[in-house]
């Protein structure tokens, strides 16, 4: 090979020969380490189902190959206020049918609206008070639909500020929670 790599499949990471597997910088040339890392994972899968008598190095493994989504093609209108489809339950308490199962599926007609439904990607939300912007959920998101994005420009306290903050915070949240035990105390009283 002209930049000194090994040739192999771009999917299982196998030489010509059979028995020989390639991964990393070694296959790629001098990249990101987080690439060679996932190079040797993927070989190192390969390698596993080699030495495994009957597995296939192919079957059931995910090729990561990203299509976008053409959004042309899709009619957004209305996807957010499209009810869920439900089916009725009938219970039968004697007969034949008293153990046959009460759960019913949809029709076709009901399977083909409910499919239809936009089933909540990038219709998110996120809990403030519990969010850290850690933008884990950012990475995970196989159709970026989640942005983090600064609301507003303040800067973080240094640790030696920080005590004061969280006590003036436990101090005003206790002050609040008791406020909220009077008065539920005097409304129960009336």
């Amino acid at each position: 090979n002209p930049n000194k790599t090994l040739i192999a499949d771009a999917f299982t990471y196998q030489t010509n020969q059979s028995d020989v597997f390639t991964g990393g910088d070694c296959y790629t040339g001098p990249r990101f380490a987080i690439d060679a890392i996932a190079a040797g994972k993927q070989a190192a899968i390969s390698i596993h189902r080699y030495v495994q008598p009957g597995q296939s190095l192919v079957n059931g493994r995910d090729r990561r190959e990203y299509v976008a989504i053409n959004k042309d093609n899709f009619d957004f209108q209305g996807y957010d206020r499209i009810p869920r489809e439900s089916v009725k339950t009938h219970y039968k308490t004697t007969g034949k049918e008293a153990f046959s199962d009460a759960r019913p599926t949809f029709s076709e007609a009901q399977m083909k609206k409910e499919t239809s439904r936009c089933l909540g990607c990038g219709a998110t939300v996120i809990d403030e008070y519990m969010c850290v912007g850690c933008g884990q959920c950012t990475t995970k998101c196989k159709f970026d639909a989640i942005s983090l994005v600064r609301t507003y420009n303040s800067g973080g306290a240094s640790y030696e500020e920080l005590k004061p903050l969280v006590v003036k915070n436990i101090i005003k949240r206790q002050g609040r929670i008791l406020v909220k035990n009077v008065k539920n105390a005097f409304a129960r009283e009336e």
